[in-house]
């Protein structure tokens, strides 16, 4: 084909052929000289008078044949069309050059780059001479450049996702046709537009230092996930992710890469609403399960207990399996208060011997008779952690280490110290020096290993008489809560071991003794109690009156200030749901009368959280409701021994 346009596409010039601009120089040269360039001449009817060897030789052809043919009879069938407009050029400028397309005698489609000059010869007769070079496999390649940057610029064009160019200084450079599909501003307003001006205020702070890092580093690549007003004003969700163009090793501009992900957000909260209504469902349907249960433990023996006949033998028992499901029934709550609102441990230096010493009868009592414990741990050994949910850690385990040997075994409980090195096949464990860890093995039946897969999942339980499936999962959550990492090891048939990792800590520097308060007296001999549940009020009550200790007790917390002011009590148990006044209003005007007075939080609410600031008073307690009187005399020592050191 004849183009006469192709010659206005920029080239590089090396990549032009030589050219000759007179034929005189053309005459001067060889026909059978090795050259790349394609002489010729014919006459303004297009018949060939003239080619060089190298014609010959590319068409195939021996030039007798060729002088007897038209120029039209070696274009392509599709390039024929174009001879008279190239003849039309000759006449009226005095040469052309060009592209055409040419056969070979084999049939091999050939594209010529050529400059043809019109000239008189020696007769005064008009002639075309000139000069072509093949250049097939050169515009093959830029035609493949071209089909190229067509199919990416369709891309690029009809992609989804915004693609956008940002400036050092912020503001954007190129915006693809899709910022209107997306975002319903047209490439003219994008442009120039500042990208942290599209943001939303609560994510310009992020987003200004993703940028920061992103110029900053030129190889980087990272993804955010932001919220960008559309034209409309309203907030659209967008995945972005950014890469550099570099220039001389130093970030040039930055290339973005937007996905509106507001429908996938918008379903995946809903996916998560389903998921929460039906945990909520499910752990409904189990705590009632549970319950159901506990009172079932209670209930016949309730009934006997009552009766005019009952003998006094009866009464123990009944009173002992009564005691019993109040305690598997506290320890359901816990897990599902502790589960459903975490709050903050409250840390100290807790000796790991002397700790056991407290909570071994706890473990015996939940085993049994059928199963031994066997310690292991040193004395000296430290851990920062919160007591009473290490506590609760504890029992979580060792009920599961009683269900996995029904017919009895042993529990071996051990606590060491880590070296810097030590490495562990279970799990991974960073600065292992900087721990310590507990390990709970049991002699049971073991747990296949798509079990331990899920054993920290919430509701997942293997239970056969059920349970709520919350005990690891708020082992594990209050071991992340302490810094420290939760593992097991099991094998079928073989039994299983828990193992703890706390933070490590020194022994308090106060030089105490570390003995338990267990069978101390507490100093108060009054107390106030302020709790609108009479029953609960007559309970303890009677119980604290038993060790000699006066009780006076008020439903309201609007009472407080002129009961302290007569009573003048030694400590006071305040529960935190009141009405009219809640339990934190009446601990601010108790703090107001005296700042000194102790105070211990009763509720059956997991309120741990809210009352974290009022834990750091050496004065207050908290206190999960249901307790034993044990436990409300034993902090109350732990109150007073806190006070006066």
């Amino acid at each position: 084909m004849f183009d006469h346009q192709l010659n206005a596409i920029s080239h590089p010039e090396g990549a032009m052929p030589r050219r000759h601009e007179t034929f005189d120089e053309i005459d001067r040269i060889e026909p059978a000289a090795a050259s790349a360039d394609l002489l010729c001449k014919h006459d303004l009817d297009g018949h060939i008078l003239f080619v060089s060897q190298s014609v010959c030789d590319a068409l195939g052809l021996p030039a007798a044949v060729l002088c007897k043919m038209t120029i039209q009879d070696l274009l392509s069938k599709d390039s024929t069309w174009g001879f008279a407009a190239y003849m039309q050029r000759l006449k009226r400028d005095g040469f052309a050059d060009g592209i055409m397309n040419i056969i070979t005698r084999d049939g091999r489609r050939r594209t010529w780059k050529y400059r043809n000059t019109l000239e008189m010869d020696e007769h005064s007769v008009p002639v075309i001479r000139g000069v072509a070079r093949d250049v097939t496999e050169r515009e093959e390649a830029f035609q493949a450049v071209l089909r190229s940057e067509e199919y990416f610029r369709s891309i690029v064009e009809n992609v989804s996702d915004i693609i956008a160019i940002m400036e050092l200084d912020g503001s954007l450079r190129y915006g693809s046709p899709s910022v209107g599909r997306a975002l319903g501003y047209s490439r003219r307003a994008l442009r120039g537009m500042r990208g942290l001006d599209l943001i939303h205020p609560g994510d310009v702070r992020r987003a200004a230092g993703y940028l920061a890092r992103q110029i900053e580093d030129p190889a980087a690549a990272q993804t955010i996930e932001l919220q960008v007003r559309h034209a409309c004003g309203a907030w659209r969700s967008f995945e972005i992710m950014a890469t550099n163009l570099v220039k001389k090793g130093r970030t040039s501009a930055i290339v973005l890469n937007a996905r509106d992900i507001t429908g996938r957000k918008l379903l995946e909260a809903q996916l998560t609403q389903a998921n929460r209504l039906g945990a909520v469902c499910r752990l409904a349907a189990t705590v009632a399960h549970e319950f159901n249960n506990v009172l079932m433990g209670m209930q016949p023996f309730a009934e006997l207990m009552q009766r005019p006949d009952a003998k006094p033998d009866l009464i123990a028992k009944g009173a002992g399996y009564i005691a019993n499901s109040i305690q598997r029934g506290r320890r359901i709550v816990l897990d599902i208060l502790r589960f459903a609102q975490p709050y903050q441990p409250v840390m100290a230096a807790v000796g790991l011997r002397e700790w056991w010493e407290t909570f071994a009868p706890e473990a015996e009592n939940v085993l049994g008779n059928v199963t031994s414990i066997v310690p292991a741990i040193p004395q000296g050994l430290y851990a920062t952690a919160d007591r009473m949910q290490i506590t609760q850690v504890l029992a979580n385990l060792v009920a599961n280490a009683r269900d996995a040997m029904p017919d009895g075994g042993v529990l071996t409980v051990e606590a060491s110290d880590l070296e810097c090195d030590a490495s562990f096949a279970f799990g991974v464990v960073p600065h292992p020096e900087r721990f310590v860890r507990i390990s709970i093995s049991d002699t049971g039946k073991g747990m296949p290993r798509e079990v331990m897969e899920r054993i920290f999942e919430p509701l997942f339980t293997t239970r056969q008489s059920g349970g709520t499936g919350l005990g690891l999962a708020v082992a594990h959550q209050v071991m992340t809560q302490h810094g420290g990492y939760i593992f097991v090891e099991s094998e079928l048939g073989q039994g299983s071991t828990f193992h703890l990792f706390l933070p490590k800590a020194a022994p308090p520097a106060t030089g105490k003794s570390g003995q338990t308060v267990a069978n101390r007296t507490p100093a108060a001999r009054k107390v106030l109690l302020i709790d609108d549940e009479q029953m609960i009020v007559e309970g303890i009550t009677a119980l604290l009156e038993e060790v000699g200790i006066e009780v006076e007790s008020i439903g309201s917390g609007f009472e407080a200030a002129d009961t302290i002011a007569h009573f003048h009590p030694d400590l006071v148990v305040l529960d935190l749901g009141l009405p009219g006044m809640d339990g934190s209003e009446v601990y601010a005007r108790i703090r107001e009368i005296d700042r000194l007075l102790p105070v211990i939080f009763a509720t059956g609410h997991g309120d741990g959280q809210v009352l974290h600031d009022s834990l750091k008073d050496p004065h207050t307690r908290f206190l999960q409701k249901p307790f034993e009187v044990t436990d409300l005399l034993e902090m109350m020592v732990d109150i007073e021994s806190e006070g006066t050191s």
